[in-house]
């Protein structure tokens, strides 16, 4: 198969691909570039084109880390699906071929296919390895709410449909915004958050930027749980296609085990309904059978609203030269420390 690989200059040609393809993912639209290139990472827009037809599309992030220098295609490349082999083998040969130039030491992908042996078997037939840490949430729980709101009810588990109704019995209220000013009730209950669960967290600016650059395009918004008039739970959303992400949550423990953040995903539900979404992604969870995983008390949290697991491949790494193998250590020894 003749295939080349020229970059993509026109963000419509961009964010069109991106819409149609299922499933969906943020962070390979054009805003998602955007963002990395606010943070200071270079990036390559690349299409993948049969017969001057685009087949599909690659957002290389050239990460500058201490680390090893490497590039990551995040929940990507997206190609259709019958091209999807002979695509990246293109692909990994036009990168190679750069890898000089940004001085990389590997390609690292989060693909977003789901796992399988036959994937597994492919991936090593081009070289690649398993990478020593997800970049990505791997195993996500989805919730298809193209339903009406007391068939979603209905579905959830019977304790998070009593919480639901226990908040607003309770007088907690939930309000959906889109302007970065609400940042301002969203950050001091991540660092209360981040304190209580012993997380890594991202900068107050690394988030200001990921919201800015999505509210440019009408597809990012907060949802803030108050109880008597102070925030209690917060969240933020991304939306890409029919599916809206709940990507950044905070909250505090109220007095009386006041269940503020699930009024506020039921909210946020009901918000992204509005929006037009048919999937709402709760994002990470734990995987099965194991409770002493640092996700599981998250996962009940999530699984309660009804849905469905999704397990996407394991991220994907393609050494390019001997300098891999610092990244390589570094990041197992990352993975130590993190304990998952």
């Amino acid at each position: 198969m003749n295939l080349d690989i020229q970059p993509v200059t026109i963000k419509s040609t961009w964010d069109d691909f991106v819409s149609e393809f299922n499933p969906n993912t943020f962070l390979h639209s054009w805003s998602w570039g955007e963002f990395q290139q606010a943070a200071g990472q270079q990036i390559e827009r690349l299409g993948i084109f049969h017969n001057h037809k685009l087949v599909g599309i690659a957002l290389v992030i050239i990460v500058d880390a201490k680390r090893g220098r490497h590039f990551l295609i995040p929940h990507g490349p997206i190609v259709q699906s019958q091209q999807y082999w002979p695509a990246l083998t293109a692909l990994i040969a036009y990168l190679k071929n750069k890898s000089s130039t940004y001085q990389t030491c590997a390609l690292r992908m989060a693909p977003l296919i789901e796992t399988s042996s036959s994937a597994t078997a492919k991936f090593r037939q081009l070289n690649f390895r398993d990478a020593p840490l997800h970049v990505h949430a791997e195993r996500t729980w989805i919730l298809d709410i193209n339903k009406d709101d007391q068939q979603l009810l209905s579905d959830m588990r019977k304790t998070t449909r009593h919480a639901i109704a226990k908040a607003v019995k309770s007088k907690v209220t939930v309000k959906i915004t889109t302007a970065s000013a609400s940042l301002t009730d969203f950050w001091p209950l991540y660092l209360q958050t981040k304190t209580r669960h012993q997380f890594i967290p991202y900068s107050q600016d690394t988030i200001t930027k990921q919201f800015n650059v999505f509210a440019d395009e009408n597809s990012v918004f907060q949802a803030t749980a108050f109880y008597q008039n102070k925030p209690a739970a917060a969240a933020i959303l991304f939306q890409s296609g029919s599916t809206v992400f709940y990507y950044h949550g905070a909250s505090i423990k109220l007095p009386g085990s006041v269940p503020a953040a699930q009024l506020l995903q039921w909210k946020s539900i009901q918000e992204a309904k509005r929006r037009g979404a048919a999937r709402y992604n709760f994002w990470g969870i734990a995987p099965e059978n194991q409770p002493q995983h640092p996700f599981h008390g998250i996962t009940i949290f999530k699984t309660g609203f009804g849905g469905r697991a999704v397990n996407y491949h394991h991220a994907q790494d393609l050494p390019l030269n001997l300098s891999y193998w610092r990244l390589y250590l570094t990041d197992t020894w990352r993975k130590h420390t993190r304990g998952f």
